[in-house]
């Protein structure tokens, strides 16, 4: 849902409270003293290890909810539409302004519980919203994490580094209504998908220097988690096309050459025409200064990266440079390789599998009681 306004930069906040029944726990094991020395008890694993149990979830959701209401600028390296064959979008009200969204999926709990602040992917270029179902975040919800789903500006409607700008305002939006939605801002977790990925650890890792004015009372981010975001833009600029051409869409520093459908059928099976220029010295700035790689420093807040080995768009060789760089800075990190799999829609067993570990991994950080 986008409503356009005119009104001045600010942020809007609301919320409610929902208090529920204290956790349960195991009762004690007894034994015979006539019998011999009884079995040690088994600590009963996390209930969210049966992964069962994730389709019994029922979080109370509050949708399309106004977190902020940013610029709109002209970006001239939009393409529209982005894709080749995608679908052409509606032309942005340049000059004014947006109302972003987001939704809020809020697990039962009789004290604060941990929250995780989910970032869509789509290249920074598509519009695709929060997300409005619960669905994506069974797993979190069953480990009793609430999830906040956030929408951000695309290319489209402002270039870099617009959208990072809102992941900062939504955050502040959390702290900010964190005792309407029982949530604990000592457990913040940031959750981002491929460019999502790309700006959850940005706004883990990076100076405060991309906060916008009235976003800069933030929680501390506890954790990250990683699905196949690009750690190194500047990587990608130069030696993957694939994802280079979303990056300059997003940068908003070039513009794209003009089509040549001569060039194009001449080609027959050979690589297609270039559609951008060489990179330029400040698109090659810009990227270093947006990549997560160069802020990358003990202290960071640990990361747990899912990739598969066959990704086309983000090189699996940049997630395992990052989680050696965050192993070398001495920060918690783990890193799970799916084999055969590409960008996303991974096998369901994997897919469960992968959240399994990020969840092992929470708990392994105290994020998880």
């Amino acid at each position: 849902m986008r409503l356009f306004a005119s009104a001045a930069l600010g942020l809007l906040f609301t919320g409610i409270t929902i208090i529920a029944a204290p956790a349960q726990t195991a009762p004690p094991v007894t034994g015979s003293p006539a019998a011999t020395a009884p079995a040690p008890a088994v600590a009963a694993g996390p209930a969210w290890a049966d992964v069962s149990s994730w389709a019994n979830v029922h979080p109370v959701e509050t949708h399309n909810v106004v977190y902020a209401n940013m610029p709109v600028i002209k970006n001239p390296s939009v393409l529209n539409p982005s894709r080749p064959g995608g679908a052409v979008l509606p032309t942005p009200n340049i000059g004014g302004t947006v109302d972003l969204h987001l939704d809020v999926f809020q697990m039962p709990s009789a004290k604060p519980a941990p929250v995780v602040v989910h970032l869509h992917g789509g290249g920074w270029t598509a519009p695709a919203g929060q997300s409005h179902s619960p669905g994506p975040f069974t797993a979190l919800l069953a480990a009793g994490i609430s999830v906040v789903s956030v929408e951000y500006r695309p290319s489209l409607e402002a270039p870099a580094p617009a959208a990072l700008q809102d992941v900062h305002c939504a955050l502040a939006w959390v702290k900010a209504n964190a005792a309407k939605y029982n949530l604990d801002v000592n457990r913040v977790i940031l959750y981002g998908v491929s460019a999502g990925g790309e700006m959850a650890l940005m706004a883990a890792y990076a100076p405060d220097t991309f906060d916008p004015a009235g976003c800069t009372d933030q929680p501390k981010v506890a954790a990250v988690l990683d699905y196949y975001g690009p750690p190194d833009l500047a990587e990608a600029l130069l030696h993957e096309p694939g994802s280079g051409d979303f990056n300059r869409q997003w940068f908003g520093l070039a513009v794209p050459l003009p089509a040549d459908p001569a060039a194009a059928a001449a080609a027959n099976g050979a690589p297609a025409p270039a559609r951008w220029p060489e990179p330029s010295a400040a698109e090659l700035a810009l990227a270093k200064q947006l990549s997560p790689m160069n802020y990358v420093r003990p202290g960071v807040p640990p990361t747990y990266i899912v990739n598969g080995d066959r990704d086309p768009r983000v090189n699996p060789a940049q997630d395992s440079k990052l989680k050696s760089a965050l192993d070398a800075a001495g920060v918690p990190a783990g890193h799970d390789i799916i084999p055969g799999a590409g960008h996303g829609n991974f096998p369901k067993p994997e897919a469960n599998k992968a959240w399994l570990l990020c969840l092992q991994f929470l708990q392994a950080q105290g994020i998880l009681q």
